[in-house]
């Protein structure tokens, strides 16, 4: 009988045993998180925490890792608040949209899906689709300078079309960041009118010292990539990641 789920032996009865080489390295990867595990992950900011799944995974991942939950939308922020009083210090939430700049501005809020809400108006006629609500707008950057940022810090982005905004509003903050993970569309528009391409993202971070890594989720259709949840690591993190694996 093969090993408990996960441990070493069970990947390599999967790969061994089996010759399911694909299917291990899949599994494996989830659980670790395309290796961020092999981190020591101290803070996560969620940008663009919704419902908190993602934030849930971090904390599960990385449990000694104090999470920063970002959302505008107020009834996400109450759910959120509703966790965060189960988890003592270790979660707090922002009720904030992120952007290049402060200012209060409308959010658009899908009428049949928060997570297609975004800061970008929509086109004419989408418009009876969304609900504008005024939302307070911050910067990463003047964000974090209020927070207790531990190393090693992740940050996620999933801002629906406006990562490459919240980015160049957090070049400080993503400096000293280990790494990112960012919704990229592959292809123009696969994410909505104007939203910034893989090809965009990446070179905006590679100017922060980023390099890829992989991709935590991928999106397709009809068998065609059309978008991934994307690992971007500093390079001295990289490099430690490479040296743990």
């Amino acid at each position: 009988m093969p090993a408990s789920f996960g441990s070493r032996p069970f990947f390599r009865f999967l790969h061994k045993g089996l010759g399911l080489k694909n299917l291990a390295d899949y599994i494996e990867q989830r659980q670790k998180l395309l290796g961020l595990t092999n981190l020591d992950v101290r803070t996560v900011i969620d940008v663009g925490a919704n419902k908190g799944r993602a934030a849930r995974r971090f904390r599960r991942l990385f449990p000694e890792a104090r999470v920063y939950c970002v959302e505008p939308i107020p009834r996400l922020c109450r759910r959120l608040e509703q966790w965060a009083e189960t988890e003592g210090d270790a979660v707090r939430v922002f009720e904030l949209a992120l952007s290049r700049a402060p200012s209060e501005q409308p959010l658009y809020v899908h009428r049949q899906s928060d997570i297609l809400s975004t800061l970008a108006a929509p086109a004419p006629g989408e418009a009876a689709r969304y609900e504008p609500i005024p939302v307070q707008v911050e910067t990463l950057d003047r964000l974090a300078a209020g927070l207790r940022l531990e190393p090693d810090v992740l940050v996620k982005l999933d801002t629906e079309g406006l990562d490459l905004e919240v980015i160049r509003g957090g070049e400080k903050t993503l400096r000293g960041a280990a790494a990112v993970i960012v919704e990229a569309p592959f292809y123009p528009n696969a994410a909505g009118d104007g939203a910034p391409t893989f090809e965009d993202i990446a070179g905006a971070l590679r100017d922060l010292g980023y390099v890829y890594r992989g991709n935590v989720r991928l999106g397709c259709r009809h068998g065609t990539p059309m978008l991934a949840d994307v690992l971007f690591a500093r390079r001295e993190a990289a490099e430690r990641l490479a040296a743990r694996a």
